[in-house]
C-alpha cells in the first residue's frame, strides 16, 4: 500500500488492474469527494487518454448534474454498510463525445475502524447489451404485429371497439394471468379464448373447454377434476379430467356464472394451490395451466348478492376482456356476413349480398349476436337460388322487420339505458320464440340455434314467460 500526495492510502491494486484491462472494464479510484486519485489503461482509452488530465479532476464531471447527484446519494449508503452500489446511468465517451450506456459498480476502502477512507469505481461499457435489447424490442414489436394480423384472420371485425379487444388479447397472450371475457351469447367469447391460447407460448399444448352451463353439479366435478373406479355409481373406470387433460395448457371454462357455489370452492383452490383431487381419491395432482372463463352475467353483481364466490370473481378476473354485442358495432356486421359466406363448405354460386338485404342486417339488433348472423346467413344461402343474397332469403324475423321497427334502430336520437334494455329483450324473446317454434319445441335445437345452453334458455324462458306459444314447454 502506498499514500498518495494527498496523504490518502492508495492499496496496491496493479494486478487487478491488469485483469480488469484484460477484461476491458474501466477503473478508477477516488477519495470521498470523488476526486480520481488512480485510474487504468481502460478508462484511459473510454475517455481521452490522458492520464495528467484525469487524475486530480472531479469523476461527477463526466456525467450530467442529474446524474451526479444519484451517484453522490447512493454513496452515502456506504458509510451505512459494507454493500457495494451498483448503477446505470450514461457517460460521455471518448468517440464524438457520445453519450455511452455503463453499469457503474461502486464500493468503498476502509480505514481499521470501518469508516470509508476511498472509492473503488468499476464501470463496464454496455453499449452492445443495450444495442441487443433494442434489437429484441424491435423483434418483440414485429412479432406482435405479425400476431395482430394473425389474430384478425381468426376474428374478424375492423370497428374501434374490436380493436380495442383485438389489443387485449394480444397483450394478455403474453403473460399467464387468469383471463375473465364476458359478453352476451354468441358474441364470440369462446373464439377469444381460443385466439388467446393460439398467440401465447402454451399454444403447441392442449386448448380444452367445457361448459358449465351444459352439466349438472355431479357430473361437472368429475368431469374437471376427474374420479377413481368406483367413487360413485357409474364410475366404472379412473378417469383423469379436464384439469389434468389440460395440463401445460389451456383450460377455458364457459358459462362460469353457472357452476354451483360448492364447485366454486373446489375451483378457487384448484387456482390457488396449483393442485387438484380427484373424485373418490385422496391424493393430489399438481397441475400447470392457464384458466380462461367466459360468462353473460355480471358476476361481480352475482358476488354481491351472494350467488357467486366474491374470492373466486377477483381470482379470475385478473384480465378483463369484454366483448361487446353485433348491435354495438354494426360496422362489423357485413364484414362478418361475407366472412361466413366465404367459409361456408357449400358456397359455390354466391357473388354479394343485395343493398336491400344489407340495410336489414344493419338494422337487425342481433340478441344471439354473432352466432345468429352465421346461422342466418346459412338460412339464406340455403333458401337463395340466386347468385346474390336479396332479403326474402333470410329468415323471417329478418326479412320481415317493419320499417318503422328497423327504423328505431339507426334514426332515432340517443335513449335512456333502460329504454334500450327493453328493446333488446324484446328482441331476445322474439328470437327465442321463433327458435323454438322452428324447431317444433325441441330446446336443445332451439338453444343450439341461438348459441346458449338448455339451462340458459330454460333460464330466458322463466324470465320472459314464455310457454306453450312457442311449441313447447
Amino acid at each position: 500500500m502506498t499514500t498518495d500526495p494527498m496523504g490518502i492510502h492508495i492499496p496496491d491494486y496493479s494486478d487487478m488492474k491488469r485483469m480488469l484491462d484484460y477484461l476491458r472494464i474501466s477503473y478508477w479510484l477516488t477519495d470521498l469527494d470523488f476526486v480520481m486519485i488512480d485510474v487504468n489503461e481502460t478508462f484511459l482509452a473510454f475517455t481521452d487518454g490522458r492520464r495528467e488530465k484525469l487524475v486530480g479532476r472531479n469523476m461527477l464531471t463526466l456525467v450530467n448534474p442529474e446524474e451526479a447527484a444519484y451517484i453522490r446519494e447512493s454513496a452515502k449508503k456506504l458509510y451505512l454498510t459494507e454493500s457495494a452500489v451498483q448503477l446505470e446511468f450514461y457517460v460521455y465517451g471518448k468517440k464524438n463525445r457520445a453519450k455511452l450506456p455503463v453499469l457503474f459498480h461502486l464500493t468503498a476502502n476502509r480505514d481499521h475502524a470501518g469508516h470509508p477512507v476511498s472509492f473503488n469505481m468499476l464501470l463496464a461499457d454496455i453499449s452492445d447489451q443495450k444495442n441487443l435489447e433494442e434489437k429484441e424490442k424491435e423483434l418483440f414489436h414485429i412479432r406482435r404485429q405479425i400476431r395482430g394480423e394473425s389474430l384478425q384472420t381468426r376474428m374478424i371485425g375492423s370497428s374501434k371497439a374490436m380493436e380495442k379487444v383485438f389489443h387485449a388479447i394480444i397483450r394478455c397472450a403474453e403473460v399467464d394471468s387468469p383471463v375473465l371475457i364476458t359478453g352476451e351469447t354468441g358474441v364470440g367469447k369462446e373464439v377469444a379464448a381460443r385466439a388467446i391460447h393460439s398467440q401465447s407460448v402454451r399454444n403447441k399444448k392442449p386448448f380444452v373447454a367445457v361448459n358449465c352451463g351444459a352439466l349438472p353439479a355431479s357430473l361437472l366435478e368429475s368431469e374437471l377434476f376427474g374420479h377413481v373406479k368406483g367413487a360413485f355409481t357409474g364410475a366404472i373406470s379412473n378417469r383423469p379430467g379436464l384439469f389434468r387433460e389440460a395440463d401445460d395448457g389451456t383450460l377455458f371454462l364457459d358459462e362460469i356464472g353457472d357452476m354451483e357455489k360448492r364447485l366454486q370452492v373446489k375451483l378457487l383452490r384448484a387456482i390457488q394451490e396449483n393442485e387438484i383431487r380427484p373424485v373418490g381419491e385422496d391424493k393430489s395432482y399438481k397441475i400447470n395451466l392457464r384458466i380462461i372463463c367466459a360468462t353473460n352475467q355480471d358476476l361481480k353483481l352475482l358476488a354481491e348478492s351472494g350467488d357467486f364466490r366474491l374470492d373466486l370473481y377477483y381470482r379470475i378476473s385478473v384480465v378483463p376482456i369484454h366483448i361487446p354485442p353485433l348491435r354495438e358495432r354494426p360496422e362489423d356486421i357485413i364484414s362478418l356476413a361475407e366472412h361466413f359466406i366465404q367459409k361456408h363448405p357449400g358456397n359455390k354460386r354466391f357473388t354479394a349480398i343485395s343493398t336491400e338485404a344489407r340495410r336489414l342486417l344493419c338494422r337487425y339488433p342481433w340478441p344471439g349476436n354473432i352466432r345468429e348472423l352465421q346461422n342466418a346467413i346459412e338460412h339464406a344461402m340455403v333458401m337463395s337460388q340466386e347468385k346474390i343474397l336479396r332479403p326474402e332469403s333470410l329468415p323471417e324475423q329478418i326479412a320481415n322487420q317493419t320499417a318503422n321497427h328497423t327504423d328505431s334502430f339507426v334514426s332515432m336520437p340517443p335513449i335512456r339505458m333502460e329504454k334500450s334494455k327493453e328493446i333488446v329483450n324484446d328482441a331476445e324473446k322474439r328470437a327465442i320464440v321463433y327458435a323454438l317454434k322452428k324447431h317444433h319445441g325441441n330446446q336443445t335445437a332451439a338453444a343450439g340455434e341461438l348459441g346458449m345452453s338448455r339451462v340458459t334458455l330454460w333460464r330466458k324462458k322463466i324470465k320472459y314467460q314464455i310457454g306453450g306459444e312457442a311449441g313447447g314447454g
